[in-house]
């Protein structure tokens, strides 16, 4: 007797909705967005893997060398190359040391007046998903200055930033702009994996915001089987800036920032918060810079990305993001 997985994946989610025992196993992917939709994200998932490594550009100087060094192994680079790259760290270092401090707090978000990046705005942000995750009152709308965002990530993959926005992106259209930061988009393109053995099921996707996001159980009898229902989504596609002493820091969109900033734009649209606390700005994450190069006089800078010096060409390869289920069943004696 296998198992049977049950797959829906509509939207912006994918939807495991039933796990239950019977003779035959089998997986049905159902996809209501059309053509279209499928071969943008099969585009985008060509993109991230038709080679096993992308140039980023990694702000290398901002770490000391033995943390460097530590970052640059986890990626799984040979020791010939980490050589060569740390000592272009020590040449951003350098660069980074003779930087001015940030001593210039920049000035809050200012407001979009543009009636139709206002719609835009509040369209994407009454979607269920963004109304559970980002509650009214929590958030407003802005414009930040993107020379004063400190990232979070140091690394940036160049190509695929470049390669995003729609044909019409201009910094002379702020709705265009709004529309590639806040996207009611986001890729499905996933990998599905059945293992009768382990009972289990397996599925891979290029979006590290890739998520369990609920679970549900019920019976769909009085005396049918029991179902477990959970819901596979990623986050909401929205740039985020987080704002805490005098500093506003990049949650996310960095790649879309990037690509505004190539563009031409001084001031990326987003959604802004205000934090208590560096804890609060969400600056946690295994990757992410520390508290205290954050917090530093010369922080590192979005701009810094761009910096021949400072963002330095490391070729890191792809990464996916795997989310495993798997029922543990075993016994446990009755106390009593």
């Amino acid at each position: 007797m296998g198992w049977s997985f049950e797959v829906n994946s509509k939207a912006s989610s994918l939807q495991v909705i039933h796990m239950k025992a019977r003779k035959d196993a089998a997986i049905r992917v159902v996809d209501k967005r059309g053509r279209g939709a499928l071969a943008v994200a099969e585009s985008e998932t060509s993109l991230a893997t038709r080679t096993d490594r992308r140039d980023h550009a990694v702000l290398l100087g901002y770490y000391d060398r033995i943390d460097a060094r530590n970052f640059l192994e986890s990626t799984g680079l040979e020791e010939s190359l980490i050589a060569a790259l740390l000592l272009k760290r020590t040449k951003a270092q350098e660069r980074a040391k003779s930087l001015p401090p940030l001593t210039e707090e920049p000035r809050g978000a200012q407001p979009i007046t543009d009636p139709e990046a206002n719609y835009e705005i509040e369209r994407v942000m009454q979607l269920p998903d963004c109304e559970e995750i980002f509650p009214r009152g929590a958030w407003t709308a802005g414009l930040v200055e993107i020379s004063k965002l400190i990232p979070f990530q140091p690394s940036l993959d160049v190509s695929y930033a470049e390669s995003l926005g729609s044909p019409d992106l201009s910094s002379s259209r702020i709705l265009s702009a709004v529309k590639l930061c806040f996207s009611d988009g986001r890729s499905t393109a996933l990998g599905i994996n059945v293992d009768q053995s382990q009972k289990s099921i397996t599925i891979t996707g290029i979006n590290p915001t890739l998520q369990v996001r609920g679970v549900q159980y019920g019976r769909q009898q009085q005396d049918g089987p029991f179902i477990v229902s959970m819901m596979i989504s990623a986050a909401p596609n929205v740039v985020q800036v987080s704002q805490f002493g005098g500093r506003c820091f990049l949650v996310s969109g960095n790649h879309r920032a990037y690509r505004l900033m190539k563009a031409g734009f001084s001031h990326v649209p987003c959604m802004v918060r205000e934090a208590k606390s560096i804890e609060e700005t969400g600056a946690r994450g295994l990757s992410f810079f520390p508290d205290s190069v954050l917090m530093a006089p010369r922080p590192p800078l979005f701009p810094d990305f761009a910096d021949k010096v400072l963002g330095v060409i490391v070729p890191l390869r792809a990464v996916s993001k795997v989310i495993r289920i798997r029922p543990d069943e075993y016994s446990v004696l009755q106390s009593g």
